[in-house]
């Protein structure tokens, strides 16, 4: 069992996760099936071409990078913050960095299309400066998949086509090109996830400062604790926060910080080796007396008791 939760960049992912003896019978190059650069990046590649290599099912990891992954064919099984997912034909989803998932399986019969891109590839060619954040999908909490209609699925399938055929072929001179039309594909699963998400109101100031918070939290609840620390990156007192964030979501701003935290230790408790000392240290508890009350106060369970039911 491994000793932690590894965080991947995508040449890590295809060296901890690829059948290389597999590949090199199969004269693929393993250049083909990673992005070509180490910032400001973007790949694209049908599902089926490259997943024959992988060995499943792929234990919970973090990303470095953002994915989109468009199932036009067949289905796959995935694990999404500890939740069992499966996407299917029509369905699309969109995966942040830090975010903990896992492959378990796919069907023989998958067909679709998946990306890698960084921020800086989207500021960059987008020219709108984090222009990511304008859609909540991508946030850590967020609604996993997205259902398309037939009719925006088969213009999706178009798109992404269209998207790899420029990457395979020009990709040096195609690549503002490509950052548009995956904008476009932004852009579009945004209007169908604000109807699915009942977010097509009017925001109001409490809204955006309420999502602006749990951006944050998702980005930072390992080292920031407290919420005058979160407070001071939204240029706003305490007060505000918390009244903010109690009216947008119902729940106290602490609430989410507990939440992801509960979070992170269910994955280690459950999936890694470490022992709840340990753990109690990566979270940066004072100790794992804390962190065992903690954990109990917000589960019913001790950390070794939850460990021993899974």
């Amino acid at each position: 069992m491994k000793k932690n939760i590894p965080t991947i960049d995508p040449q890590l992912f295809v060296k901890d996760y690829f059948d290389h003896s597999l590949m090199e019978e199969d004269g693929f190059n393993i250049s083909n099936i990673t992005p070509k650069e180490q910032n400001c990046f973007f790949y694209i590649s049908p599902i089926e071409a490259g997943t024959k290599y992988i060995n499943f099912p792929v234990e919970s990891i973090k990303t470095t990078y953002y994915e989109v992954i468009f199932v036009t064919n067949g289905y796959y099984v995935v694990t999404d913050n500890l939740n069992e997912l499966t996407q299917t034909e029509g369905q699309i989803r969109f995966v942040s960095p830090g975010k903990i998932s896992s492959i378990q399986k796919l069907s023989n019969d998958i067909e679709g299309y998946y990306c890698l891109f960084d921020q800086a590839f989207i500021d960059t060619y987008s020219g709108v400066a984090n222009l990511l954040n304008s859609f909540t999908f991508f946030d850590l909490d967020a609604l996993p998949v997205i259902s398309l209609s037939d009719q925006q699925a088969q213009f999706f399938a178009l798109v992404f086509k269209k998207m790899n055929f420029d990457f395979v072929e020009n990709y040096k001179i195609t690549k503002p090109i490509i950052c548009q039309y995956l904008v476009a594909i932004f852009k579009e699963s945004s209007l169908y996830y604000e109807k699915i998400s009942l977010e097509n109101k009017k925001l109001t100031s409490a809204d955006r400062i309420g999502q602006g918070f749990i951006r944050l939290v998702n980005k930072h609840y390992l080292s920031k604790r407290t919420l005058a620390e979160y407070a001071t990156l939204l240029n706003i007192t305490t007060k505000h926060l918390t009244k903010s964030v109690k009216q947008a979501t119902g729940e106290t701003p602490m609430d989410f910080i507990y939440k992801m935290l509960i979070l992170e230790a269910k994955v280690l408790l459950k999936e890694t080796a470490l022992t709840v000392a340990e753990i109690a240290y990566q979270l940066s508890f004072d100790d794992a007396a804390h962190f065992g009350r903690f954990f109990k106060q917000h589960t019913g369970n001790t950390p070794v008791e939850f460990r021993n039911k899974t």
